[in-house]
């Protein structure tokens, strides 16, 4: 995602030109911060480069290469009449989450990629981070444990995922007041969807985080953590079983520094009570920002 300035630079368009088609053409629909800025997203700058190509090149006017633009795009979108039916009980975004699932379904990475710019450019980063995205890799998770999908779709829309999130990462400014965080599932644990929503959530509040991912051997970490000086360790389990492993890890790597702060999260946990420098948290984002809240005291 980009800003203002720098979609300008990209497309050496001048930033005027670019509100004046979005605002009086609605020619694209970034997204928007918290604050209201305006985050274009891959999409944009294409739309955008298209545009300024008909226009400059090709003569036509900016009104009828918009029209051209989102008539090109509707074949890509699905209406609500063709989505299969929903089980009982209405859920938000649940038009949303069909139809990025069929596009996954089908393989076709392009819709797959429009409508989730178009949902980013509907809804605040955030709702589509965790009430569409995240129920839908639930989702793609479960039919392809079922049988209904394959791990080719799988990987390849949690690859798109992926990218999305990492876009994100890099949006946010960093404290260097704040500690320097280190995020990974530990060996053996390959579901990284928790892990990406609290990576997000601590960058949006200013955290420099070091992601690693899903399955990270033990092995190198506590030289990696003595030299970057980390802080603050975060790491993601989705099964009970994970507990002992990632004691470990916490074990080992406080030998290396002793205050290192811990925070672990994951449907694994049961009831496992919070130590001092153990930060046992659940999986709401509610959750999140009380702890978030607690420590805000002690943060440097």
């Amino acid at each position: 995602m980009y800003n203002i300035k720098a979609a300008a630079k990209i497309l050496d368009m001048p930033k005027v030109t670019i509100r004046s088609w979005e605002t009086r053409y609605n020619a694209i629909t970034p997204a928007r911060t918290e604050s209201g800025h305006r985050l274009y997203s891959d999409q944009n700058l294409e739309d955008l480069q298209w545009l300024k190509i008909q226009v400059q090149e090709n003569g036509i006017k900016i009104s009828e290469a918009v029209k051209l633009l989102h008539a090109s795009r509707k074949k890509f979108v699905k209406p609500a009449s063709e989505l299969p039916p929903s089980p009982e009980g209405s859920y938000p975004y649940k038009k949303q989450i069909e139809e990025l699932y069929n596009a996954g379904a089908e393989m076709d990475s392009e819709r797959f990629q429009y409508l989730l710019d178009l949902n980013f450019s509907m809804f605040h980063y955030r709702t589509v981070f965790f009430s569409i995205l995240a129920p839908l890799m639930v989702r793609i998770g479960e039919e392809w444990e079922n049988g209904t999908i394959t791990v080719a779709h799988e990987h390849m829309l949690s690859h798109l995922v992926l990218q999305r999130f990492t876009q994100f990462f890099r949006i946010f400014p960093t404290s260097e007041n704040l500690p320097k965080a280190l995020a990974f599932c530990p060996s053996g644990e390959h579901h990284q969807l928790g892990l990406l929503l609290f990576t997000l959530f601590l960058r949006e509040h200013g955290y420099s985080v070091a992601y690693i991912g899903p399955d990270t051997p033990l092995e190198g970490l506590p030289e990696l953590v003595e030299k970057q000086d980390f802080k603050l360790v975060c790491m993601s389990i989705g099964h009970e079983r994970l507990l002992p492993a990632a004691e470990k890890y916490i074990s080992t790597l406080n030998a290396v520094k002793p205050d290192l702060q811990f925070v672990i999260g994951g449907r694994g946990l049961g009831h496992v009570e919070n130590k001092t420098n153990e930060h046992y948290l659940g999986t709401t984002y509610e959750e999140w920002q009380r702890w978030l809240d607690d420590t805000q005291p002690k943060r440097a």
